[in-house]
């Protein structure tokens, strides 16, 4: 016969899973705050525990310092993006859409939409205030959506054509730091549509 005690053993691994996932969303949420108002260079570990309500100990165990929680807030943030502009992609294409140059509109604007919707984050994440450490990461980012970029849009593999992916691909990055940098929404909206329409010109 089975203990109770024994029934019980399988949901522990869930219910560790589940605590470590919330301090960790905790220690995130409280770092976001954090470097939101203080910036990376004038913000402290100290800070990100008064918020989260967390140790110190906890926050190095699970991230590993101030650098750590920056970059992981930066890959929220371009996850973030990223997943928009898939999911935006994923629903025109199962309408029926083949056309490259409009799936890849579809996913700009998704991806443009959330660096609105994440404007706070992204004056964090997209600002010259960062550890050194982000610039081989964001260089990586970038070459990794670079190249997604072109398989979407079927561009030929030749000079050119990687020169245009390029060219398409630092113009969405470029306007979502122009849209961080927005006082309204209707400008940044404005931002959007003029991307997308100089996005159809270039690529036309």
């Amino acid at each position: 016969m089975t203990s109770a005690r024994a029934q019980a053993e399988p949901s522990r691994p869930t219910r560790q899973w589940s605590r470590t996932t919330e301090t960790r969303g905790a220690i995130l949420a409280a770092a976001r705050a954090v470097f939101i108002e203080h910036g990376f260079t004038n913000a402290n570990v100290s800070d990100v525990v008064q918020h989260s309500g967390s140790s110190v100990g906890s926050i190095y165990h699970h991230f590993g310092g101030k650098t750590e929680l920056y970059l992981a807030l930066c890959g929220e943030y371009q996850d973030t993006l990223h997943d928009a502009s898939t999911q935006a992609v994923q629903e025109l294409r199962a309408s029926g859409e083949r056309d490259p140059l409009q799936l890849f509109l579809a996913g700009a604007r998704a991806y443009l939409e959330q660096a609105w919707t994440n404007q706070d984050l992204a004056r964090v994440v997209l600002s010259g205030d960062h550890p050194p450490d982000v610039d081989a990461w964001r260089r990586q980012r970038s070459q990794d959506w670079v190249r997604e970029n072109g398989l979407l849009l079927r561009v030929p593999e030749s000079a050119a054509g990687r020169v245009l992916v390029l060219a398409l691909t630092s113009l969405i990055g470029d306007a979502a730091r122009l849209i961080s940098e927005t006082d309204s929404r209707r400008e940044a909206y404005d931002v959007i549509d003029a991307t997308l329409e100089m996005v159809r010109k270039i690529a036309g």
